[in-house]
């Protein structure tokens, strides 16, 4: 479980407990509501933090660092199924991984 779920689970809990006050004690509505506005602008900031990113509850049993993230984009372009260059409009068979008659890349979606 990364720590910004953990947070967004808190921030959601404390914020209808703060919803549920609001309404038991509407004499206090106007320092409940900073309070609130107060927690929101914190929570932002432990939220979207770099350290919010971290894994929690379970280790890697070896305590080594945990293998690199296999690249997300291919090395080589992949063919278009779109049967059409975007680019330029021109015809294209199935499978065909550069327009010929403009050069460009086709896309693959």
């Amino acid at each position: 479980m990364l720590l910004r779920t953990l947070l967004t689970l808190v921030n959601l809990a404390t914020i209808a407990a703060a919803i549920g006050v609001l309404f038991a004690y509407p004499q206090y509505a106007g320092v409940a509501f900073y309070i609130l506005l107060g927690w929101m602008a914190g929570s932002l900031v432990l939220v979207y933090g770099p350290w919010s990113n971290r894994q929690i509850g379970r280790r890697n049993p070896t305590g080594a660092a945990p293998p690199p993230m296999a690249p997300t984009r291919p090395s080589r372009p992949l063919p278009s199924d779109l049967g059409f260059c975007i680019y330029c409009a021109a015809p294209l068979a199935p499978g065909t991984p550069t327009c010929p008659a403009c050069g460009h890349v086709t896309p693959s979606f």
